[in-house]
């Protein structure tokens, strides 16, 4: 792919927060479908459903605010460029609830959507390059939880939760999600649904 132009920078770009605000996780599934859009302006995801279906399900994952973070280092090793992505985030409070959510989650093949404070809506463990047979459930670039921490604090003040990593290898940077995002509406009991179509 040739070079055909540069990257400007304006003021929106300069005054853009940090942070994120949602957390979006599934499991992969044998009948997913995902639409990739490669052109001179976009590298993203315009959908991700359920084969036959018109959405797909998403779970959300509440943490304690300004703590998660989202990282890609980028490495380039015998002509071939890999991207490490990490997804780090507290739930707050050790109790059963999260010692189950985190069983859960250890022997899954995941994918995530990090939504931004921003509102650019980033997709994990989803990779189109160097997928196998173009069957996108065996690229291999799924999602998994690569580390997690739990710290019941010394003091009073001191917090009280896990910390999770989530972790994916991709051979292309993370895509933005431009396709519709439902986010859930908790009507209390943090067990609410999003949806992708």
């Amino acid at each position: 792919m040739a070079i055909t132009k540069g990257i400007n920078i304006v003021c929106s770009d300069l005054q853009a927060g940090g942070g994120i605000r949602n957390i979006l996780i599934r499991t992969w599934a044998a009948d997913d479908a995902i639409t990739y859009v490669n052109d001179s302006t976009n590298h993203s995801i315009s959908s991700i459903v359920d084969t036959g279906g018109s959405t797909a399900t998403w779970f959300n994952y509440e943490f304690k605010n300004e703590l998660p973070s989202l990282t890609v280092t980028a490495a380039k090793e015998n002509g071939s460029t890999s991207f490490e992505c990490a997804l780090q985030f507290m739930m707050p409070e050790m109790d059963n609830a999260k010692a189950v959510a985190l069983q859960g989650l250890m022997d899954t093949c995941m994918m995530a959507i990090a939504v931004g404070n921003n509102g650019r809506q980033w997709v994990l463990g989803v990779s189109e390059k160097y997928e196998n047979e173009g069957d996108a459930i065996r690229n291999q670039t799924y999602a998994s939880m690569t580390g997690a921490e739990g710290a019941s604090g010394a003091a009073l003040n001191d917090d009280n939760g896990w910390t999770v990593t989530l972790g994916c290898k991709q051979w292309e940077a993370p895509r933005q999600y431009t396709g519709t995002l439902t986010l859930y509406t908790n009507a209390g009991s943090g067990t609410g649904t999003s949806t992708t179509s």
